[in-house]
């Protein structure tokens, strides 16, 4: 049995390897420390006895930080892309009575009746205090919505103990290890980001995370895995198909993981 959440796995690996990358976007990089240092700040803002907080976030270290302070405060997070229908943003977070959200000043209009805890592009840790980690394994880890093609959109919780044995399985399955760099391509509610940033977070790999000007064309994707010297790519058959379709396969790429 799993006896440890994610963040726990993830304090494990700070310790292993304070001083590797741990995710890099088109700023900057962040070490597993400054990364575990940066996800305190934020968890020190969330208010007590938090049970749900949604995020709604660009793509960026800001998002990975602020999942890892939910989860190390013991709460579950409901992400939304801030690209969604605002009625959808507005259910998801509503049907799930949040307690706060971690968002940007940008979307601020999304949701006024929300308490919002500000994370922005670029910013560093507001100050060096810290939060206790209150999670328990059969804690919830996230709540992600489905798609409500047949009706409103339903959320499927989720476990810390089932995404780290999820983990444990596919670090032994494809050994992701030190070395490794995934791609960050998913959008933040369906279940291969949680793939993409776990299995690179709690292994000691590297999490990459383009920028919206290269994820939107497939050539300049490319370019950015070989580049940034991606090692594993995760996605769904159409990435796959995608790239090969392009004139020039990636360099550098070991495992490519495809399913849906």
């Amino acid at each position: 049995m799993i006896e440890e959440t994610i963040y726990q796995a993830f304090a494990q690996q700070v310790r292993a390897t304070p001083d590797a990358i741990a995710t890099k976007d088109e700023r900057r990089s962040m070490t597993y420390a400054e990364l575990d240092a940066f996800a305190g700040s934020i968890a020190s803002q969330l208010p007590d006895n938090s049970r749900f907080v949604g995020i709604v976030m660009d793509h960026g270290i800001e998002m990975i930080a602020s999942m890892l302070a939910v989860l190390k405060r013991g709460a579950a997070y409901v992400p939304a892309e801030p690209s969604f229908p605002i009625d959808r943003i507005r259910f998801m977070l509503t049907e799930a009575d949040v307690d706060a959200v971690i968002t940007q000043r940008v979307y601020d209009d999304l949701f006024q009746s929300a308490r919002r805890i500000f994370v922005e592009n670029g910013c560093e840790p507001a100050s060096a205090s810290d939060a206790a980690c209150v999670a328990r394994p059969d804690d919830l880890a996230y709540v992600l919505y489905t798609s409500g093609t047949t009706g409103a959109p339903k959320g499927v919780s989720v476990e810390n103990r089932n995404v780290v044995s999820y983990i444990n399985a596919f670090e032994r399955e494809f050994g992701i290890g030190a070395g490794d760099v995934m791609l960050q391509h998913s959008v933040c509610s369906f279940d291969i980001f949680v793939e993409e940033v776990f299995a690179t977070l709690l292994s000691g790999a590297t999490l990459a995370i383009p920028s919206v000007h290269d994820r939107s064309n497939t050539e300049r994707l490319i370019d950015y895995i070989t580049r940034q010297k991606v090692t594993i790519v995760d996605g769904f058959p159409h990435l796959l198909a995608d790239i090969n379709r392009a004139a020039a396969l990636p360099e550098g790429v070991r495992l490519y993981v495809s399913g849906g």
